[in-house]
């Protein structure tokens, strides 16, 4: 079995696509919803589905980045095997990751339209 420790994570275009669908809505900001459910069989398996998209994501960039880099992404049967602990922390370390990642850093402010003719 595969060190967990050494899982990648990267927040893509297509690894928002995909984690959108998990939420309610499809609203990525409400991922933290499912992630929290009262529905163990809900949270967890939400829980294997970030982690796996968000390994995915770096797998697929990284292979874009570099065409010899051999995809390995994790699956959900090895996620089925972890004890719950270790399936906690890995999913803490996606989300976080996730959350970095989505971090706005620079931000955007419509340019100023000044002196600009009047439309009649």
């Amino acid at each position: 079995m595969r060190d967990m420790k050494e899982l990648k994570f990267e927040r893509t275009i297509w690894a928002d696509r995909q984690l959108c669908k998990l939420a309610p809505g499809n609203n990525i900001q409400r991922l933290g919803e499912v992630l929290g459910s009262d529905d163990f069989d809900v949270q967890i398996s939400a829980m294997m589905q970030m982690i796996r998209i968000m390994n995915e994501g770096y797998e697929r960039k990284a292979h874009f980045i570099d065409p010899t880099h051999e995809m390995d992404v994790v699956t959900i049967e090895e996620l089925e095997n972890l004890s719950e602990n270790d399936l906690v922390e890995l999913s803490n370390r996606a989300f976080a990751d996730m959350i970095e990642d989505g971090k706005t850093t620079v931000e955007a402010e419509p340019e100023k339209k000044e002196n600009l003719p009047e439309s009649k």
